[in-house]
């Protein structure tokens, strides 16, 4: 939890001097920073004074200020119903985030944002809030604005953009459950393999764009893109004629999504579009959020360097099988960052992907030796399994998977382990625990392996057949995506 500054304490309405010197006395310590002591006066006051707001306020605030948030909690409680002035809030919400409770920090950091909504600390415990309670929606307006309060500040652009793209992959996630064959779905699935140049797939999914939605504006140009990128520009022309004949939207009659988004107006795009269920309005939320996250990392980059943006550069190598550069990236966040655990796990895995085996060992000691976490123990028994090292990796494996039964991965490692030391046996639960991650039949084939080593062969021929029939459809999807995934002319 980030510190706080000291706030003005509330003034208490006390009566008689004894009372009056013992508030002098908690306000001389919260000053000094003594806020153990303070709360104990503050508590002696608030008995003498019962009902009296600002000084449970004063209990509570100094409380949150010792570090003993479960007990500042329900003094703050009280301090609210009692109606304490909006630092109440703050020190409610913030007392509920330090105890693991952010769902409910929302409401009375909320409360405190609206009576000063330019308070930048609220805004981004805020935003933790939401982060930890899964709740882009909720984070995004206090991220947009930071961006205004503070908008040299790398992290908050990061996070702004990254928001936008999650936003953005929700709406997408519901065009293709409620509209799955519509053209505004095949159109943004284009889009999506057009980005990292796969040009047939791209061609494939427009042309499925255009037979369903013939008069969508922007198809025939993104496939006249696609004629040019390809050696095509006859074919071009073509397109070229077919987009022009759709002509521009009528926008002097009403304001629409598509007119918004044509004229740069991306939070009005949002506007027209978010109170729709429609196909198209899924479509335009889903182009304005992208939209909004390119102009965020924007942003980033004409910032200073700092650890936000190569981490921006970092994952973006990633997504894209870049390792070395990925690898590269993330040396220099850690260089603005040194410490970083998060960044020095990627760091890792993207020197597992290059090779540099004993890079990733260096890198991997201090942070398994400072918190043995069952990530880092996955990451090192990887390691070990990508040297071929089995014995080495089974110690590391086995805690990866007794830590965190749940790490799928570190379980089809571990499976993969014990049947390279022969122990089959041993490999057949964590082999069948990780099967919802064989997308290409890899863990059927281990499991088939397994239960024939031990001996359980009607076992081992069912999921051998299993492995066989990914496989099969496999091959059968590559061959119908051979021939249909054509780039064709128009």
């Amino acid at each position: 939890m980030r510190l706080l500054c000291l706030i003005p304490i509330a003034a208490a309405l006390l009566s008689g001097q004894p009372l009056e010197q013992k508030a002098a006395q908690a306000r001389s310590l919260m000053e000094a920073g003594r806020f153990a002591d303070a709360a104990l006066l503050w508590a002696d006051l608030a008995k003498a004074v019962p009902g009296n707001g600002g000084l449970l306020l004063n209990q509570g605030m100094s409380l949150h200020m010792s570090g003993a948030d479960a007990k500042a909690i329900p003094v703050l409680e009280s301090a609210v119903k009692l109606g304490a002035p909006p630092p109440a809030f703050l020190f409610l919400g913030a007392s509920y985030l330090r105890t693991n409770q952010p769902a409910k920090a929302l409401a009375p950091l909320k409360r405190f944002a609206a009576a000063d909504p330019n308070h930048v600390e609220v805004r981004l415990m805020l935003v933790d809030a939401a982060g930890l309670t899964n709740q882009p929606a909720e984070a995004l307006p206090h991220l947009e604005a930071l961006a205004n309060l503070d908008p040299q500040r790398p992290a908050v652009w990061y996070q702004l953009g990254r928001t936008y793209e999650e936003l953005a992959f929700a709406e997408f996630t519901q065009l293709e459950k409620l509209f799955p064959e519509s053209g505004p779905h095949f159109a943004l699935l284009a889009e999506s393999r057009s980005k990292v140049s796969q040009n047939r797939a791209a061609f494939f999914f427009y042309r499925q764009a255009l037979a369903k939605s013939p008069n969508m504006r922007g198809l025939h140009q993104a496939l006249a893109d696609i004629y040019r990128r390809t050696g095509e520009p006859s074919w071009a022309l073509s397109e070229d004629v077919a987009e022009v004949k759709l002509g521009e939207p009528n926008c002097a009659a009403a304001k629409t999504p598509e007119c918004a988004f044509t004229a740069g107006n991306f939070p009005q795009t949002l506007a027209l579009a978010r109170p729709l269920r429609t196909a198209d309005a899924f479509y335009w939320r889903v182009r304005a959020y992208d939209a909004l996250a390119r102009k965020a990392f924007g942003r980033l980059g004409q910032l200073p360097e700092s650890a936000e943006g190569y981490r921006f550069q970092a994952e973006a190598h990633r997504d894209a099988n870049r390792h070395a550069e990925a690898a590269a990236a993330w040396r220099e966040a850690l260089r603005l960052a040194p410490g970083q655990p998060d960044f020095a796990r990627e760091l890792i895995a993207a020197l597992l992907q290059t090779k540099q085996y004993a890079e990733a060992q260096k890198e991997l000691d201090p942070l398994l030796a400072k918190s043995p976490t069952a990530d880092l123990n996955f990451l090192q028994g990887d390691l070990f399994l990508a040297q071929q090292q089995p014995d080495q990796a089974l110690p590391f494996l086995k805690k990866a998977a007794a830590q965190d039964p749940r790490l799928l991965p570190a379980r089809a490692a571990l499976a993969r382990a014990l049947l390279q030391a022969g122990q089959p046996a041993e490999a057949l639960p964590h082999a069948t625990a990780a099967l919802p991650l064989d997308a290409d039949g890899s863990l059927h084939f281990q499991l088939a392996r397994a239960y024939q080593a031990a001996g359980q062969t009607e076992a081992a021929a069912a999921a051998m057949a299993k492995y066989q029939q990914i496989q099969a459809r496999t091959k059968a999807q590559e061959r119908v995506v051979d021939e249909q995934v054509k780039i064709t002319p128009p």
